[in-house]
């Protein structure tokens, strides 16, 4: 059971969100923050929630790649929720189990946020969109630190405990970037997202957006392992 849940569950909505964005990429309709004209999705310059808009940029209607988003965001409860079976596995050493209690509580409220950005498309409820992305980046901060902490007591390799502290640094920076730029309405409040938003800096946020979900995606998939380990030394 602690297997099915903290190993293979997250693993399925890691595959899931990454075949689910590709169809919602080859769907997307078009358009950007700053070009209307865009034909298609652009890596650089669309951010993933993007496939989640009501309607693009390139005002069209955006139901088909939004179903596809929506889902795989809605599907990160499922892994939060594996992520509770996880401090079974970190029994041996009282420090490990209550540091990968704590972490896996904070991955799993972070996870509730992580759907939240589906249920919150940033052309139609822009502030509720950025607080849902701002809570869930900032619950799987302490998460992150937890289960650092957690391989750190535990018998697994240590290369798990240094994955999570490069996840753990990676999560600050991106943090500390996102509270320096400003957050403009680029729907209700074009004129001055139009002024202060040049393609650079928006090239610039999605790369680098990309670059963490990336890290993310795979330190979660490399922590299953870990997992596995431990129930392997127990």
């Amino acid at each position: 059971m602690n297997t099915f849940w903290a190993v293979h569950i997250p693993r399925f909505v890691i595959v899931y969100f990454i075949l689910a964005n590709l169809v919602a990429i080859i769907l997307f309709p078009g358009g950007n923050h700053l070009d209307s004209t865009q034909v298609g999705y652009d890596f650089t310059r669309n951010f993933f929630s993007e496939l989640g808009f009501y309607k693009t940029f390139s005002d069209d209607i955006n139901f088909l790649s939004a179903f596809f988003f929506n889902s795989a965001m809605f599907l990160f409860v499922a892994q939060g929720f594996g992520f509770l079976f996880m401090p079974f596995f970190f029994k041996e050493n009282k420090k490990a189990y209550i540091f990968a209690w704590l972490g896996a509580i904070c991955i799993f409220l972070s996870t509730i946020f992580y759907a939240m950005v589906g249920l919150t498309p940033g052309d139609l409820y822009f502030n509720a969109h950025v607080f849902a992305v701002f809570t869930a980046f900032r619950l799987t901060l302490p998460g992150v630190l937890f289960l650092m902490l957690a391989f750190y007591f535990s018998k697994a390799s240590n290369i798990y405990t240094i994955g999570a502290f490069l996840l753990l640094a990676s999560v600050v920076a991106y943090i500390i970037f996102m509270g320096d730029m400003p957050q403009i309405d680029p729907v209700n409040d074009r004129d001055n997202f139009v002024r202060f938003v040049s393609m650079d800096i928006l090239r610039l946020n999605v790369i680098l957006q990309k670059l963490i979900v990336i890290a993310m995606l795979v330190s979660m998939f490399m922590f299953t392992f870990g997992f596995q380990k431990l129930k392997q030394l127990s």
